[in-house]
């Protein structure tokens, strides 16, 4: 791996019971050999009770970042830049290939190592982010491309505070030119279906509306422009709701639940702002319908 992912720093645990922790770089977690005969030792016991017992005692360490005083979401001091899913072996009994997944899983350029669990009846992999202050929508993407080739991996470790026991592995893989994974999951947008009638003004909204899909220009990067859009669109009643989910959705901060709450609301209790100004707006960017 390059310096850039092993000298990161972590934070790691002395066992579950750890409430504060230390820090410590990337590369001693992973290959220290320290505790090499107590993992072997906890491979050789016959339950899960057993293993588990030794597991909570063994140093663990959250690959996505650094966390003070105690590990917590909202005390995430600084993301690492990279995420660790789990690959058990429980949940992908239908891979008849087992032996050969690790081998899979190394032509992702994407993946920068691979090991066996702690167990022995897994692996976890550790992937850089493109977006990693976006975690949660990128492991969400992570996870269904992961499902596309037939790999369940394990929903927790959409938790940026997710730990990751120490582990053993004679032949981990290395990949020192993973690029950064750039998937990222969004809410799926509604297909709209305009409903106007010719010559009003609602006309002039779709006809703006359909410019802004068309191009995907996004008029709401900032706030207060989305407040105004959608106070506008309010103006118009139940008929506006279509053309702000429309506006709304070219960022890719859209929430359609989200959205819709926002539009229901300003339907209630909005400032009565008038239609001119969503034409305003939209001036800005260049779009008219009196060039429709």
């Amino acid at each position: 791996m390059t310096k850039k992912y092993f000298d990161i720093e972590v934070s790691i645990y002395n066992g579950v019971r750890d409430v504060y922790g230390s820090t410590c770089k990337l590369r001693d977690f992973l290959f220290g050999n320290k505790y090499i005969s107590e993992i072997e030792y906890l491979r050789s016991l016959s339950t899960k009770e057993e293993r588990d017992n030794i597991k909570k005692r063994l140093p663990m360490a959250c690959i996505s970042g650094l966390f003070q005083p105690t590990r917590k979401t909202e005390n995430l001091i600084n993301h690492s830049g990279l995420i660790c899913v789990d690959i058990d072996r429980k949940d992908n009994l239908h891979i008849d290939n087992w032996d050969d997944l690790k081998l899979q899983l190394s032509k992702l350029k994407e993946v920068a190592y691979i090991s066996l669990s702690v167990s022995g009846n897994g692996y976890f992999v550790i992937m850089p982010l493109k977006y990693p202050q976006f975690h949660k929508q990128q492991f969400n993407k992570l996870k269904l491309d992961f499902a596309q080739l037939g790999i369940n991996i394990d929903s927790a470790c959409g938790d940026v505070t997710r730990m990751r026991c120490v582990s053993h592995d004679i032949s981990p893989y290395i990949n020192e030119n993973a690029i950064p994974y750039a998937g990222y999951y969004t809410d799926p947008k509604p297909v709209i279906k305009y409903q106007y009638s010719n010559g009003d003004v609602l006309d002039k909204v779709a006809k703006c509306c359909n410019l802004i899909e068309s191009n995907h220009i996004d008029i709401t990067s900032d706030y207060k422009d989305w407040f105004t859009i959608g106070c506008a669109l309010a103006s118009l009643g139940e008929n506006g709701r279509q053309f702000f989910h429309v506006c709304s959705m070219q960022s890719h901060k859209y929430k359609q639940a989200e959205t819709d709450k926002k539009f229901s609301n300003l339907l209630r209790t909005g400032k009565r702002i008038s239609i001119g100004s969503f034409f305003e707006i939209c001036k800005d960017y260049g779009i008219t319908f009196k060039n429709l």
